[in-house]
């Protein structure tokens, strides 16, 4: 059993002297003489730090730790900034840490830490790297996939400017491939080595559309490993081997705001550096006897199907295609017959109008975590819909600040199946406008919600057909069938964080279909 660490030592920090303290749960400090400005920071929001004779925090611009294989016991090398490379190593420490910024997101702090004995300075270095190498939620290697031409074909410039300088820093070593073509990013998680121990994880840098394609490679790499045909639907798909990092680089970023509560890179990617880890639901989508494919925020019918469909021909407005498409939807004002099968859990652990939106410490999802829930009897129903929309997660996003379905939970086994009433366009217009602005469109007298564990869309064959929605990925077979697999993924965010500007909000009200 190795020993646990604990170093003390004095340092001037800010131009005061401070007792600063290391032990195995992280760094503190306190001025003398003034107790109030005692300040901790956890061993997990450390990311990384690098000696400055000059002292200057903002060598964090520059700082480039040396990967493993260096002169230091830990494996890492003296991390050193421009100063250190000018002058040799001197007597400050600049440490670089997390820190909880307004609202939900986070930032990159730094503070130098001065010292008259180098050797003291040296010493806490290597201790520091120590404590940070000894992490085990902590990713060393990570395959980063990029698509370089989704959203705003910014991916790769978001990347090289705001990731990669932060997981240089953090000491983490990062194999980049860039899609080529849709599905490359499925064929490249299927084929890659990802064995435990070469790669820590996977980081997706691009929109809804990438990570779709990478989390449906990984589950069936995941399903060949266990020998699990993925294409029966009655079959349990085994969880994924490695967690999926999200970097925002598309038009929506819904997987990435719904498990953050924003879209901001920099949370991401900190999220990903401090090895937070959560393992959400995902929705497989089975159709003519094979796996179609999986969706982390939601599968839609009707409106929303229409929409991606037509936008393709809007492509070269970017994001902006959406709104155009939409509008060309509403004017058009659509829906479809079909015959609805759905199965509800035997014991529901949590309903649609639950004022309790998911959070980080979910009680819902820890109850899923321990027993997912049952399945129960199954329901059928047809009609008229406008918006036939099965929601795994909240799908909150810059368009829809409370989601799709604010109380969605993003680990309890279910999914909300939201069906629209068509007939007028005064229906889907305060569908659409209650969604987008308000977060209660579910209370609508037309709109119906169930929270189940499987549903079956059969379309009228005599009338017209809408296509689907699966996560920004069209899928032409109108007759489904979607499967909840509870927390089978596992990616790098803990949930969505209380606010740190306003008390949490409750969810807005909802109105739940009883089966």
């Amino acid at each position: 059993m190795s020993e646990s660490m604990h170093l003390q030592g004095t340092f001037y920090i800010l131009n005061k002297r401070c007792k600063v303290t290391l032990t195995d749960d992280g760094i503190s400090w306190e001025p003398e003489g003034t107790p109030d400005l005692y300040r901790y920071i956890a061993a997990s929001e450390i990311l990384g730090c690098w000696l400055c004779p000059k002292g200057s925090p903002k060598c964090c611009l520059y700082a480039h730790p040396t990967a493993t294989g260096g002169p230091s016991a830990v494996g890492v090398g003296v991390g050193g900034c421009k100063h250190s490379r000018a002058k040799g190593v001197g007597a400050g420490l600049t440490l670089e840490f997390c820190q909880r910024g307004e609202g939900v997101k986070w930032k990159a702090r730094a503070v130098v830490l001065l010292h008259a004995a180098p050797e003291v300075v040296l010493a806490w270095h290597h201790a520091l790297w120590a404590l940070l190498r000894g992490l085990p939620q902590r990713p060393r290697r990570l395959l980063v996939i990029i698509n370089p031409v989704g959203g705003r074909k910014r991916a790769h410039h978001i990347y090289a400017r705001k990731v990669a300088p932060l997981f240089q820093r953090a000491a983490i070593q990062a194999q980049v491939v860039q899609t080529e073509r849709q599905g490359h990013g499925r064929e490249l998680v299927e084929k890659h080595a990802l064995e435990r121990g070469r790669v820590d994880g996977v980081v997706v840098v691009g929109g809804d559309g990438l990570v779709n394609e990478v989390v449906t490679g990984l589950l069936l790499r995941a399903a060949s490993d266990a020998g699990v045909d993925p294409h029966d639907p009655e079959t349990s798909l085994p969880p994924t081997m490695l967690r999926v990092g999200i970097i925002p680089g598309g038009s929506t970023d819904a997987t990435c705001h719904g498990t953050h509560g924003t879209s901001d890179v920099t949370t991401a990617a900190l999220h990903i550096i401090m090895g937070d880890s959560r393992s959400v639901d995902v929705a497989a989508v089975h159709g003519q006897g094979q796996l179609l494919g999986v969706a982390t925020t939601m599968v839609s019918y009707g409106y929303f199907g229409d929409l991606l469909q037509s936008s393709e021909r809007w492509r070269k407005l970017g994001p902006s295609r959406y709104i155009v498409s939409g509008v060309l939807q509403v004017i058009r004002n659509r829906s479809y017959e079909g015959q609805v099968r759905v199965r509800y859990p035997a014991t529901p652990l949590a309903q649609p109008d639950d004022p309790r939106p998911c959070s980080q410490h979910c009680g819902v999802c820890s109850k899923a975590s321990r027993a997912a829930p049952l399945p129960g009897e199954w329901h059928q129903f047809s009609g008229r819909w406008s918006v036939l929309t099965s929601a795994v997660a909240s799908c909150s996003c810059r368009l829809t600040p409370h989601g799709v379905s604010p109380s969605a939970h993003l680990g309890d086994g279910c999914a909300d199946l939201i069906l629209v009433s068509g007939g007028s366009r005064f229906r889907i217009l305060s569908y659409l406008y209650r969604t987008s602005c308000t977060g209660n469109s579910l209370s609508l007298g037309h709109v119906d919600v169930h929270r189940v564990q499987e549903l079956q869309f059969t379309p009228k064959l005599s009338g017209p057909q809408s296509s689907w929605n699966c996560d920004g990925e069209q899928l032409n077979e109108p007759a489904l069938a979607i499967k909840i697999h509870c927390q089978r993924l596992k990616l790098f965010c803990r949930g969505v964080e209380h606010r740190t500007d306003d008390s949490p909000k409750s969810a807005p009200k909802t109105k739940t279909a009883s089966p």
